[in-house]
């Protein structure tokens, strides 16, 4: 995740808390809000009861390339609150979590497939000479 991207200051994540909309599931809570730039910035909050400091970092480590995978729509900032239990969650639970948030917070661009349309199935009924 590059340095633009991360939400930083105390300031505008007291701005989210009050009044960004949120959505939550076992491991995460995302608080999401407009702020009508050009990219978004992610910040996130990791409580001293998750681990100790390595513990810590490795989770948002974890988080910052599970939402850099991910084709984020520009112009929101979003604080991911982690819950307890995400400090022994393996990398694919934590992603797993943080996609299905931004899916149900509407940030991700929704992206078409690169082998284009599906294939298509002829729907013609087959006459069997029985």
């Amino acid at each position: 995740m590059q340095r633009r991207q991360r939400l930083t200051g105390s300031k505008r994540f007291s701005q989210i808390h009050v009044e960004g909309s949120s959505a939550a599931n076992r491991l995460l809570v995302i608080r999401y809000l407009a702020n009508g730039s050009d990219c978004s910035r992610f910040g996130f909050l990791v409580s001293k009861r998750i681990g100790n400091a390595a513990v810590r970092n490795k989770v948002k480590r974890r988080l910052r390339e599970a939402v850099r995978l991910n084709p984020v729509k520009a112009g929101w900032d979003a604080l991911f609150i982690v819950r307890r239990g995400a400090g022994t969650a393996k990398y694919q639970e934590l992603k797993d979590a943080a996609d299905n948030l931004l899916q149900r917070a509407d940030l991700v661009d929704k992206v078409p497939s690169p082998s284009g349309p599906g294939p298509t199935v002829d729907q013609t009924p087959e006459s069997s000479s029985d």
